[in-house]
């Protein structure tokens, strides 16, 4: 019995540090884009915090740079990987977003609905890097 309520102490504290490793952490992911664009080295941000993900947007026309989040949705997760899911501002396109939580790649479904004059789905892979709200905000902030 004894060894029973260890396993069971045990098990419940590994889920809450687990937990606590996604919130208040972030995702920065390097989007390559083509050589005929002008910014050819964009980052997409991500901050998890309390259950909730929300898209991280920097502007950098002031000084010191101005962070500003926007609410996606919820995350989940499990031992693998987080999942959620967002769309545009225009409600036209609805992404699926899974993060491989061994290998840091974010792979990133597009479906294209009502309104939207593209009729093809698109997938991406993205190689990110998971790290500490914190150090990211000090980063974005220089």
């Amino acid at each position: 019995m004894k060894n029973l309520l260890i396993i069971l102490f045990l098990v419940v504290t590994i889920k809450y540090l687990w937990a606590d490793e996604i919130s208040s952490n972030g995702l920065i992911c390097n989007i390559e884009q083509d050589d005929s664009k002008r910014v050819t080295h964009k980052k997409l941000i991500y901050h998890f915090d309390n259950g909730i993900v929300y898209a991280v947007q920097v502007d950098k026309q002031n000084f010191p740079n101005t962070i500003n989040k926007i609410l996606i949705s919820q995350y989940s997760y499990d031992n693998e990987q987080i999942n959620w899911e967002g769309e545009n501002s225009a409600k036209t396109i609805k992404y699926y977003a899974t993060l491989n939580k061994e290998n840091h790649i974010l792979n990133l479904e597009y479906f294209f609905v009502s309104g939207s004059k593209t009729e093809n789905n698109t997938k991406k892979s993205l190689y990110c890097s998971l790290m500490s709200w914190d150090k990211i905000e000090a980063t974005l902030s220089n």
